[in-house]
C-alpha cells in the first residue's frame, strides 16, 4: 500500500513537473515574442498607427473586399459575352465552331492563367499578382472592343481568360492577410463578386443593346473596372506570409502591425506562428524540391485532391457556366427579341447573385455539407424543370416552365458554387495548400471550357431536354451522392483534425458521412431542428 502511495505520489510530481516546465515555456516563447517586437518597434521609431487613415479593426474587412473584387472581372466577362452572342457572330460572319471557341475562350485562356498562378505569385506576390491580372485583362477587353476578324477576337478572349485564372491569387491573398474567424466569409466573397460582375454585365449589355456597334461597347466596358480596380489595389499592402517567405520580416512586420495590430496576444501567437510555418515550409523545400509531388502520392494529401478536384468537377460540369455564357442566345430562342433578350438575362443573373448570400452567412453555422447537399438537390430538379420544359407545346407554358426552372436552376447554384473554393484552401495540409488550390483552379476552368465549348454541339446530338435531364440534370444527381459520402464536415475543424479525418480511408469517410446524414434526417423527421445545423 505505501509503494502505491509513493508511486503515486511520484507520477504526480511528474504531471506537475510536466506541467510547469510547459508553462515555463510559453512564458519564455511569449518573452521572446515581445523582445522581438520591441527590437523591431526601436528600429521603425514606434511608428503610431493613430496615423494611419484605416484602423486595423477595418482593414481587413476593406482588404478582403477589394482582394477580392478581381472575381467580378469573371463575372463581369460571362454576362456581357452573353449579350454580345446576340449581335458579335453576325458582324464577325463566325462559323458555329468558331463562335462556340469565342464563347469559352476566356475559359480556354483561364487554365494557364490558373497554372501561372503559383510561380507569378511566389516571384512577384500576391499584391502584384492581381496588378498583372487587371493589366492582362484590361489588354485582352480592348482586343475585343476593336475585334474586326475571329483571330483578334479569340486573341482578346484568351487574353481576359489568363488574366481571370489570375484572380483566383484573392482567396490566398485575403485567407494569407486576416484574421481567422473572418477568413472563411471573406473567401466565399470572391464567389459573390463573381455573380455581382454578373449582374453589372447585365446591366451594361441592357444598357449599349440599342446603340450602334453594341456588342463592341459591351466587351469593352470590362476594361474600366479592370483599370479601377488596379488603381485600388496599389494601395494595398503585400501579403505579410509573402514578404516573410522572402526574408522580408521587418516589412512583413509592419504590414501586420497596419492590417493586424499586436494590441492583442492573439494576434502575436497568429503572427510568429506563421514565421514559424514559413521557416518549416522553406525547410522542406530545401530538403525535398519535388515535395508537392505527396498531393498524390501521400494517401492523406491523395484523398484530399480526389475529394477537391471531383467537386471541382461537379460544379462546372452541372451546366452553370454554359448557361450564364448562352443565357442571351437561349432567351432568343424562347422567341423574345434580342432585345428583350437582354434585359430577360438580368433574371438569371439577379437570381445567382441572391442564391449566393445564404452561403457567405451559413457556411459557417450550418457547415459546408448542409451549404452543398440541399443546393445540389434544388440544381438537380432544376435541371430536370428546365428540360422538360422543351416539350411543352404551348408557347406561354414553354417560357413559364423554362423561366420558373431556371431562376430555381440559378438560385441554388449561387450557394452550390461557393462552396468549392472553401473547400480547396480546407482540405489540403499548409504546405500544399497552394499548390493544390492552383491544380483545383486549373481544373474548374478546364470544365468550364469543356461545357461550354461543347453546349451547341451537345445540344444538337442530345436535344435540349436530352442535355439538361440527362447530363447536367445526372452531374447533379452524382454531386448531391458525392457529397453525402466524400465531403466531410471541416466547420470549426483545426488542422490537425482535418488530418485526421483524411488519415482514413475513403470507405470509413464515407461510412461517417453516411451515418451522419442518417441521423440528420431522423433529426428532420422528428421536428428537432436545432440538431440538424448543429
Amino acid at each position: 500500500m505505501e509503494n502505491t502511495l509513493v508511486a503515486n505520489h511520484s507520477v504526480l510530481e511528474d504531471v506537475q513537473e510536466e506541467k510547469l516546465s510547459n508553462v515555463d515555456a510559453d512564458v519564455l516563447l511569449e518573452e521572446q515574442w515581445k523582445q522581438q517586437i520591441q527590437e523591431f518597434e526601436s528600429q521603425i521609431g514606434g511608428k503610431a498607427l493613430s496615423k494611419q487613415l484605416i484602423q486595423p479593426k477595418y482593414y481587413p474587412f476593406i482588404l478582403g473586399t477589394l482582394a477580392s473584387m478581381t472575381g467580378m472581372l469573371l463575372g463581369l466577362d460571362m454576362s456581357t459575352i452573353s449579350g454580345a452572342n446576340l449581335f458579335m457572330p453576325e458582324d464577325l460572319e463566325l462559323t458555329t465552331k468558331q463562335f462556340s471557341l469565342v464563347s469559352s475562350g476566356a475559359a480556354l485562356g483561364a487554365i494557364p492563367g490558373a497554372i501561372l498562378l503559383t510561380p507569378i505569385n511566389e516571384w512577384i506576390g500576391r499584391k502584384y499578382a492581381l496588378v498583372v491580372c487587371c493589366l492582362i485583362f484590361t489588354v485582352g477587353a480592348i482586343l475585343e472592343a476593336a475585334a474586326h476578324s475571329y483571330r483578334i477576337m479569340i486573341a482578346g478572349r484568351i487574353l481576359v481568360g489568363v488574366g481571370i485564372g489570375l484572380s483566383s491569387t484573392a482567396p490566398v491573398y485575403v485567407s494569407e492577410s486576416v484574421k481567422k474567424e473572418i477568413r472563411g466569409k471573406l473567401v466565399v466573397l470572391f464567389q459573390f463578386n463573381i455573380t455581382v460582375g454578373e449582374v453589372i454585365g447585365y446591366v451594361v449589355a441592357a444598357i449599349f443593346v440599342n446603340v450602334p456597334g453594341n456588342w463592341r461597347f459591351m466587351l469593352g466596358s470590362s476594361l474600366l473596372w479592370s483599370t479601377l480596380l488596379l488603381l485600388f489595389i496599389l494601395f494595398l499592402p503585400e501579403s505579410p506570409r509573402w514578404l516573410m517567405k522572402k526574408g522580408k520580416k521587418m516589412e512583413s512586420y509592419l504590414v501586420w502591425k497596419r492590417i493586424r495590430s499586436f494590441d492583442n496576444e492573439e494576434s502575436i501567437t497568429e503572427f510568429f506562428e506563421m514565421e514559424n510555418a514559413v521557416s518549416e515550409e522553406k525547410r522542406l523545400a530545401e530538403a525535398r524540391p519535388f515535395y508537392w509531388l505527396d498531393i498524390v502520392k501521400v494517401p492523406r494529401s491523395a484523398r484530399a485532391f480526389i475529394v477537391a478536384n471531383t467537386l471541382a468537377g461537379i460544379v462546372q460540369l452541372d451546366g452553370i457556366n454554359s448557361v450564364v455564357y448562352y443565357i442571351g442566345v437561349l432567351f432568343k430562342e424562347l422567341g423574345f427579341s434580342a432585345e428583350k433578350s437582354v434585359y430577360m438575362s438580368l433574371v438569371g443573373g439577379g437570381s445567382l447573385m441572391l442564391g449566393t448570400i445564404p452561403a457567405i452567412l451559413l457556411l459557417d453555422k450550418w457547415g459546408r455539407r448542409m451549404v452543398g447537399i440541399v443546393p445540389s438537390i434544388v440544381v438537380f430538379f432544376g435541371c430536370i424543370i428546365i428540360g422538360c420544359s422543351f416539350l411543352a407545346n404551348n408557347t406561354k407554358t414553354y417560357e413559364g416552365v423554362y423561366i420558373w426552372g431556371l431562376i430555381t436552376y440559378e438560385l441554388f447554384s449561387g450557394s452550390f458554387q461557393s462552396l468549392p473554393w472553401l473547400t480547396f484552401a480546407e482540405v489540403y495540409p499548409t504546405y500544399l495548400r497552394s499548390f493544390g488550390m492552383t491544380v483545383a483552379d486549373a481544373f474548374i476552368y478546364l470544365w468550364a471550357f469543356t461545357v461550354t465549348y461543347n453546349f451547341t454541339g451537345m445540344r444538337n446530338a442530345m436535344t435540349n431536354t436530352g442535355l439538361f435531364v440527362g447530363f447536367y440534370g445526372g452531374i447533379s444527381l452524382f454531386g448531391v451522392v458525392f457529397i453525402i459520402l466524400f465531403l466531410p464536415e471541416l466547420k470549426g475543424k483545426t488542422l490537425e483534425e482535418v488530418d485526421a479525418i483524411f488519415s482514413q480511408p475513403l470507405t470509413e469517410i464515407a461510412r461517417q458521412n453516411l451515418d451522419s446524414s442518417i441521423n440528420t434526417m431522423r433529426h428532420i423527421f422528428s421536428g428537432r431542428w436545432k440538431k440538424v445545423v448543429e
